[in-house]
């Protein structure tokens, strides 16, 4: 009975993953100036460019790991998104508050997690 049953755990990780990334990638799609002024902020080079390279990114790879399709390549580019984000926005705003940073810790984990079970039961494609 266990069998038919395996690929539902990675299947519930990869829908909630998908739309931890589609959600937040199509608010900012609604406003680009948000995320370009962030990432001015933050002193990135070519900002406007890399806020559209960030947004597309979420929605693009999000959907794919939503619906399973080649879960084993698109984790990486939303994990460099979750350690970049840790790193120039999450640590540095702490503030002692470490929930936003545990967060993105359980996002990487979850992401890398996908990345060795492949995408589960009710995929379009297995990894």
């Amino acid at each position: 009975m266990a069998e038919n049953r395996d690929g539902y755990g990675p299947m519930i990780l990869r829908i909630v993953l998908g739309l931890l990334f589609i959600i937040p990638g199509i608010m900012k799609l609604m406003n680009p100036a948000g995320p370009t002024g962030m990432l001015t902020g933050l002193g990135f080079p070519a900002p406007a460019f890399f806020a559209w390279v960030l947004l597309l990114s979420e929605i693009i790879f999000g959907i794919s790991i939503l619906i399973g399709w080649k879960v084993k390549y698109t984790v990486w580019p939303l994990v460099l998104i979750m350690v970049i984000a840790t790193i120039t926005v999450v640590i540095p705003n702490m503030g002692g508050q470490v929930g936003n940073l545990m967060w993105h810790i359980l996002a990487i984990a979850g992401l890398v997690s996908l990345f060795f079970t492949g995408p589960g039961a009710i995929a379009v494609g297995k990894d």
